[in-house]
């Protein structure tokens, strides 16, 4: 399958490490016609990437990802072709970041009370302007010498379970769902094979999800058989994308080695007009 569009990709704005335009240069290596940035909790990207993507002939998207829980699930909700100035979109954004500043203060509290020595100006610092979040915590880790990658920080350390996680603001799907829906735009489940629980898309659709991310670099061919075959069933549009945070990353996935190919791009496109 030749992918045209990477829907799921994040930037400096959120945990990546490639700035807009080193996005976009990045997709026209690839050949890319379409891409969306998707970061956490944030559109700080959408407008420059825009610039940055008509000038290189690329379509782009308006898109974000928001972590939510369902039924003790972590749930990611993917949201695009939304109005980025939409009251609905900037209030939950801004309370969501708000959480963020305090998730961190616990997070590096219990880091410091472990042996640790970390600070918040060194999370923040690494994070160059974005609002917090793990991995930033996790790069000063590694870049002190405690661990050689990222995925070490996670698996001892900040991982659900582990001594230094700290719980995040609860934001349900429907929270999310809705605020996309208001903004004009549609949203679809992130991933859904990290979670497992398929039986949780009735719910979703209920509350208004119109897609299902069915291409994503941890799902197995079978479980991208399974997607597809949901989106069918229920009429809902594939959205695809590698989950992209930067080619420097610890275990990091290559830009455009998933995502939709034509059809899938023109059934993506077509709702975004409607």
């Amino acid at each position: 399958m030749t992918i045209v569009a990477d829907l799921h990709i994040h930037t400096v704005a959120s945990d990546g490490l490639l700035n807009p335009a080193e996005v976009v240069e990045l997709a026209a290596q690839k050949r890319l016609k379409a891409l969306a940035v998707t970061d956490h909790d944030t559109v700080a990207a959408v407008a420059e990437i825009m610039f940055f993507g008509k000038q290189a002939g690329i379509k782009v998207f308006s898109g974000i990802e928001f972590s939510t829980e369902y039924n003790d699930s972590e749930v990611h909700i993917l949201g695009y072709c939304f109005d980025t100035r939409a009251d609905t979109i900037r209030q939950l954004i801004r309370k969501l970041q708000e959480s963020r500043f305090t998730r961190m203060e616990k997070m590096i509290a219990k880091l410091r009370s472990l042996g640790y020595s970390i600070s918040l100006d060194e999370v923040l610092r690494q994070a160059g302007g974005a609002a917090p979040g793990r991995p930033h915590a996790a790069r000063v880790l590694v870049e002190k010498g405690y661990f050689k990658t990222i995925r070490e920080v996670f698996s001892a350390l900040l991982e659900k379970g582990r001594p230094a996680y700290t719980e995040r603001f609860k934001l349900t799907p429907q929270e999310a769902i809705t605020a996309i829906r208001a903004a004009g735009g549609f949203a679809s489940w992130a991933h859904p094979g990290l979670s497992g629980k398929k039986e949780f898309l009735a719910d979703f659709i209920n509350c208004g999800l119109q897609g299902i991310e069915v291409s994503h670099p941890e799902h197995t061919a079978a479980q991208e058989g399974l997607y597809r075959s949901l989106c069918k069933r229920y009429g809902l549009v594939v959205t695809g994308g590698s989950d992209f945070h930067g080619q420097n990353e610890n275990n990091s996935h290559d830009l455009a080695l998933h995502g939709l190919n034509e059809q899938e791009l023109d059934a993506f496109s077509r709702l975004c007009r409607r």
